[in-house]
């Protein structure tokens, strides 16, 4: 693919491979998107929320945004002026790489533009930081490729005529690891909603909603994770969550050490994840608002922000949520 980063160019800002523990480790963000309104104001809330922090590791640090669908990207900047006050990145999916891949080329994608930072952090739209991230930061060195994220709260779909077996079978990560000639790992896990251990074990497969890696990782992934997806095809069918198998096959492919991290990096507005991770409210650092049952995250544009400010809410973890969009509309009467 014409577009993949030379590892060797070496285009790390300074000199990120060797540990500097006296210095504050850095940290940037990257999120992919389609060019709409209700990505845009997800962007404008994460950027929000991130810069609310008084430590300048947040304040300063790189937000970017990769925008897929074969956007104008000069128009999807004029729609987000309010960006350019603040220390963000929009870059396009390329064309070749959304013709092949569609949404999942953007969302693989922001794994192929060098690191800026120590640490990069790759989430959906649909996250916020509730509470700063220096434990995960802080831990990271630089000297091994590293990956950590959350487990997935269960197996992943998949597509039509697989030739694996179905995913909630025990046989479902052997087989994929025989296909692809890897050994088994010697640390397996439960998906993230299994209280009753009804589901098989699980190497570590991550829901991408936040994954965060150092820059040793994020370069020899930019180069492996395209050839992985295109061989997931006829193992997986078109699945859905076919990004998510490839990052778990190419870093085992290529030596990562991978680490899983617990609910509070990436918690579901769910009662069940919650309760099943002994998960309280106060102590998520990272929310992903993905469930609908009481609030929705469309409901951040203009229209819809003030009707959901309104609303009465019984899961914890929507009400924090609500009280710091309140505090964002409040900040932002003009969206």
């Amino acid at each position: 693919m014409s577009h993949l980063i030379d590892p060797s160019a070496g285009s790390h800002v300074r000199n990120l491979l060797v540990d500097t523990p006296k210095a504050a480790k850095t940290v940037e963000f990257r999120i992919p998107i389609s060019p709409t309104q209700i990505f845009f104001s997800q962007v404008r809330f994460f950027n929000f929320a991130l810069r609310r922090f008084s430590d300048r590791r947040y304040r300063d640090a790189r937000l970017s945004i990769t925008v897929g669908d074969r956007c104008d990207l000069d128009a999807v900047r004029r729609e987000n002026r309010w960006s350019e006050n603040f220390n963000i990145n929009w870059e396009r999916t390329p064309d070749d790489v959304f013709a092949d891949f569609h949404w999942a080329g953007t969302a693989i994608w922001r794994f192929c533009t060098p690191a800026t930072a120590d640490v990069v952090v790759h989430c959906d739209a649909d996250t916020v930081l509730l509470r700063d991230i220096d434990p995960l930061v802080d831990e990271f060195t630089s000297y091994a490729p590293t990956v950590k994220g959350h487990m997935a709260h269960f197996p992943p779909g998949l597509g039509a005529n697989p030739i694996v077996p179905q995913s909630h079978s025990a046989d479902f990560w052997p087989a994929l690891f025989r296909i692809f000639s890897l050994p088994w790992p010697a640390k397996t896990y439960r998906y993230s909603i299994d209280p009753d251990l009804h589901l098989p074990i699980s190497p570590p497969y991550f829901n991408l909603g936040f994954v965060a890696m150092n820059p040793k990782a994020q370069d020899i992934l930019a180069t492996e994770i395209w050839a992985t997806m295109r061989s997931l095809t006829d193992a997986i069918g078109d699945s859905y969550f076919k990004c998510q198998i490839a990052l778990t096959l190419a870093a085992h492919q290529t030596g990562c050490i991978v680490d899983v991290l617990p609910a509070e990096y990436n918690a579901a507005n769910d009662l069940t994840h919650l309760n099943a991770n002994k998960l309280t409210a106060d102590k998520i650092r990272v929310l992903h608002f993905l469930r609908n049952d009481e609030i929705d995250r469309r409901e951040l544009q203009p229209a819809l922000i003030d009707d959901m400010l309104a609303r009465n809410l019984v899961n914890p973890a929507n009400i924090v949520w609500q009280d710091l969009v309140r505090e964002y509309r409040n900040l932002n009467r003009n969206i």
